[in-house]
């Protein structure tokens, strides 16, 4: 019985009554030992003042075996597993000279404290035994601490420390992954081979001597784009990890080409998905620029182009309920669609992996692309990551790596340099030389900027008069480069009850895309010695309402200005509006046939071919500027021009892999602004998370 009430609201409160649950104020009265002095050092990491109470609680859940030293300690180690978590990963091991130490350093203990939980994880490892019971070596911490498959607040397993929310998430998907990985699929000769049936093959073979064209020439698969087209077609589950521009998205149209020639999945079984609305937009016209570029295209071709399955994010896909907090589709209400296509997989997190996963049928296959060295999610979890580098994925032939870019050709000079740049920054070189290459043009001034392939502009710490003049610059040159913009932002946009007419759908798409090659990316959004987003985007409202007013333009004092970018926030799920999505304030009229209401400052947004204007009142709590943007924010996009705005000083979010993502965001220019030694120190730096989902699938 003790087990069980020690986790009902019963037992909660009993264990609160124990000993030091209370202490007496200097009048006499009780008062909870609410520690305040560890609740300012939490706060000071971003945790949360929740995270204190969910460690508060817990320690109290121990009850009254406990000493004092033990309970702050008990309270330190679960801020440490929480922090951990909060960083991306899915446990905490707990060797010297790992995660654990640098999270109690970061929780600034002092020795006594470190000396305390060190004592009590010795206690806690007698206790947790390898099977399913907990132990009950020790009073109060069986209570608390657990082997795996014991439901216990914290799992210790392989002398890691684990949530024991997490710890359920990574095995279960561990189990469908490797499940996936080694089943049989039809069209496979033999599991884990890459040979195709013979309908299949055909059909492969029709799409390769059939290839897409643009202004300079055919554009043929090289052989490992062929090699990740079977791979994708030839089991349950396949990974594809390229570098940008490796024709990712070309090897999804030709596996949907294939697909329209074999027949073995109808297009209306088959779903094509990312994580955000922009990638999700962005994979559909790939998909379908690509088809469009075919020069001869057959019946099946043209089916394919009419009735091309749509892109969605993936919470869409599967049915996301904000009201409950849930998905429509799981294992008790599986997902129709048999053959699913997921872009940008590198920002998948382990909980909505889990999400998916569950919602898929046995017989469904699933193919993952992305990216393994960009980014992880921002939520716990490296899922991408870990299945390129899982042995049960290589072993059975899975995973297909692009090596080769196509975005930076040979006779492109700015497009070689972004890659030499991303290429150094991935090997943890300093991107000065590549080789005998210089791959970073340094420039000491704001006028020798070129804004062609990679520059660095060295930025002193406090040098505040430098940045501000780069900022000016970068305003001055997105009006330069598109003569007769202010025009086109006052113009009068009609939206009439289908939406803006082809006229109007021509003139935003041209002012859009112009915005769309530029963005600013940032470390953080705030702190960073005015170099956080945040701060980036208030210098620009600012500059750009003198710019307007200059030009007659400014209609009234709103928070947002006409030809100011945006960026969703919070996904809205009635507007079809999701975090991430940019758009630009523009005027805009409605009309509903009959009368045409007045003009006013409107969110305009893509939107499949087309566009849609929300009024900010329906936005309101969900927009923000997006002049600047964090590099988290800008996986899955792609722009012409990039500048990386770095910190005075190293934070610890600059890492290779958010400077490898920041580059590879480019397409012909990149500017680094900021002190050299931050750059070097990023470049030097790995983002370090510990998961256990490579060792799940051995």
């Amino acid at each position: 019985m003790k087990e069980v009430n020690r986790w009902t609201p019963l037992g909660s409160g009993r264990a609160a009554l124990k000993k030091h649950a209370y202490e007496k104020s200097p009048t006499g009265h009780l008062r909870p030992a609410f520690p305040e002095d560890l609740a300012l050092r939490v706060e000071e990491l971003d945790l949360g003042i929740e995270a204190m109470f969910i460690a508060w609680e817990v320690a109290r859940l121990a009850g009254e075996e406990l000493e004092l030293p033990e309970e702050r300690a008990l309270m330190l180690l679960v801020l440490s597993t929480m922090f951990s978590s909060r960083q991306g990963s899915t446990r905490l091991p707990l060797e010297k000279e790992s995660y654990l130490e640098r999270a109690l350093d970061e929780l600034q203990v002092s020795p006594e404290e470190r000396n305390a939980v060190h004592n009590l994880l010795a206690k806690v490892k007698k206790t947790c035994g390898e099977g399913p019971s907990p132990g009950t070596g020790a009073p109060g911490l069986s209570d608390i601490f657990g082997a795996p498959g014991s439901y216990r607040p914290l799992i210790i397993d392989k002398n890691c420390l684990y949530m024991q929310k997490l710890h359920v998430l990574e095995k279960r998907v561990g189990d469908k992954l490797y499940d996936r990985i080694t089943a049989a699929a039809p069209g496979m000769l033999e599991p884990g081979k890459r040979e195709l049936d013979q309908n299949l093959e055909n059909a492969l073979r029709e799409v390769l001597a059939g290839p897409p064209e643009e202004p300079f020439g055919r554009v043929e698969l090289d052989e490992e784009q062929v090699e990740a087209v079977r791979t994708a077609l030839s089991g349950k589950i396949a990974v594809i990890s390229g570098i940008p521009g490796s024709g990712k998205t070309s090897i999804v149209a030709s596996v949907l080409r294939v697909l329209a020639r074999s027949g073995p999945f109808p297009l209306e079984s088959i779903a094509l998905a990312a994580p955000t609305g922009k990638a999700a937009d962005k994979l559909r016209r790939s998909v379908a620029g690509h088809l469009s570029a075919i020069p001869a295209p057959d019946d099946a071709d043209k089916k394919l182009a009419e009735a091309c399955p749509p892109a969605s994010t993936l919470h869409r896909l599967l049915g996301y309920r904000p009201a409950r907090d849930r998905f429509l589709h799981h294992e008790n209400n599986l997902l129709a669609e048999q053959f699913v296509i997921v872009d940008e997989s590198s920002m998948i997190d382990l909980s909505m992996m889990d999400s998916l996963l569950r919602a898929l049928s046995p017989e469904a296959r699933v193919v993952f692309l992305g990216d393994a060295d960009q980014l992880p999610s921002i939520e716990a979890g490296a899922v991408l990551r870990d299945l390129c580098r899982a042995e049960a994925v290589n072993r059975h032939r899975r995973v297909a790596v692009l090596t080769r870019s196509y975005r930076a050709k040979k006779e492109d000079s700015s497009g070689r340099q972004i890659l030499d740049t991303a290429t150094a920054i991935n090997r943890g070189e300093t991107p000065h030389k590549t080789g005998d290459k210089t791959s970073l043009s340094p420039r000491k001034k704001v006028d020798q900027l070129k804004f062609k392939g990679v520059e660095h502009l060295q930025i002193e710490p406090g040098d505040t008069g430098k940045k501000i003049a780069f900022l000016e610059k970068w305003h001055d040159r997105l009006l330069e480069l598109k003569p007769g913009l202010m025009e086109l932002l006052s113009h009068r946009y009609v939206a009439g009850p289908a939406g803006f007419d082809s006229e109007e759908t021509s003139a935003l798409n041209e002012i859009i895309s112009h915005y769309e090659k530029f963005r600013i990316l940032c470390v953080t959004r705030v702190a960073a010695g005015g170099s956080g987003s945040d701060a980036v985007n208030e210098w620009f409202h600012h500059r750009f309402a003198g710019t307007l007013t200059g030009a007659g333009l400014v209609y009234e004092e709103k928070p947002f200005l006409v030809g100011e970018p945006v960026l969703v926030t919070r996904n809205d799920y009635i507007l079809g509006l999701y975090n991430g999505d940019s758009g630009l304030i523009l005027p805009v009229a409605t009309s509903d046939g009959s009368r045409r209401r007045p003009a006013e400052p409107m969110a305009v947004f893509p939107r499949g071919g087309g566009f849609t204007a929300f009024p900010l009142e329906a936005l309101r709590g969900k927009l923000d500027y997006a002049w600047a943007t964090t590099v988290h924010k800008a996986q899955g996009s792609e722009y012409e021009n990039v500048a990386i705005l770095l910190p005075e000083v190293y934070l610890r979010p600059l890492t290779r892999e958010l400077l490898y993502t920041a580059v590879t965001r480019a397409k012909n220019s990149v500017v680094i602004a900021g002190p050299g030694e931050v750059l070097e120190q990023g470049t030097a730096r790995v983002m370090e998370r510990s998961t256990g989902l490579v060792e799940k699938l051995k």
